[in-house]
């Protein structure tokens, strides 16, 4: 149940199917963890037409695709091997993250994962599991719009200890995804509204916690363009701009 100061907000389309919609102006910078809320938010609620395809997954009649969680940026209709970019602390300060495409199924529901990641000129190295929470096939009521597919996960991801300012992420990762009519059993990364304004995808919502001083634990967040959570950072509507306030080197 959301209230009225909740900064998660319902309302109804055209055709009556009910949405989620985040005011950022209703944010707290004094809140660090919005990993529950992003969970919420991206899971299907009453009025959508939807069906749970987890334990489908589970016994391995759906699966995502190899690459899926791989990061990579869009340009012009094309793909290119790149980091994702993120923000992490009150600050926004600019975190890159990058995914290798080595992925690992170790389980039903986890996969093995490796990366980097790079905050100013630091970088270090992770690896973790990405556990698959649930998978929703989500069918849109207008004719003309193509059903989906919503991934939600948990994650856990441990860069290496002896390297300098190094620490643990966790939280929860959001992805839209869909299927092919020659491949209905795999889930691709939607990217078709990539050069839209507004497109957002494979999301990870969580926590950084420093290794060194465990007191110290920021917002992270990163994923394919904006962010979920944009509170007086972002501060277009349509397309990613910086406010000024935190403008740095970085951005």
């Amino acid at each position: 149940m959301q209230t009225d100061t909740s900064p998660l907000k319902i309302e109804r389309d055209a055709l009556g199917a009910a949405y989620y919609w985040i005011d950022n102006n209703a944010l707290d910078l004094a809140r660090i963890d919005y990993s529950d809320l992003y969970e919420t938010y991206i899971t299907p609620i009453e009025g959508q037409l939807f069906e749970d395809c987890t334990q489908i997954f589970i016994e391995g009649k759906l699966r995502l695709e190899p690459t899926f969680l791989k990061t990579y940026s869009y340009w012009g209709g094309h793909t290119y091997d790149a980091p994702v970019d993120g923000v992490l602390g009150n600050d926004f300060r600019r975190i890159e993250v990058y995914f290798y495409p080595d992925a690992v199924k170790t389980d039903s529901v986890t996969y093995s994962v490796r990366g980097r990641t790079k905050v100013k000129k630091n970088v270090c190295d992770f690896s973790g599991e990405v556990k698959i929470k649930k998978i929703y096939h989500v069918f849109e009521r207008d004719a003309d719009s193509p059903d989906y597919y919503k991934i939600i996960a948990a994650y856990s991801l441990k860069e290496d200890s002896i390297q300098n300012g190094s620490g643990l992420f966790h939280g929860i990762l959001g992805a839209y995804g869909y299927v092919t009519d020659n491949s209905p059993d795999v889930i691709r990364v939607d990217n078709t509204d990539q050069d839209g304004d507004g497109y957002m995808n494979r999301s990870y919502v969580g926590t950084w916690q420093s290794y060194k001083n465990p007191a110290t634990v920021k917002r992270c967040m990163c994923g394919d363009n904006r962010l979920p959570f944009r509170f007086d950072f972002d501060i277009e509507a349509r397309e990613i701009v910086i406010n000024p306030r935190y403008s740095s080197p970085e951005w």
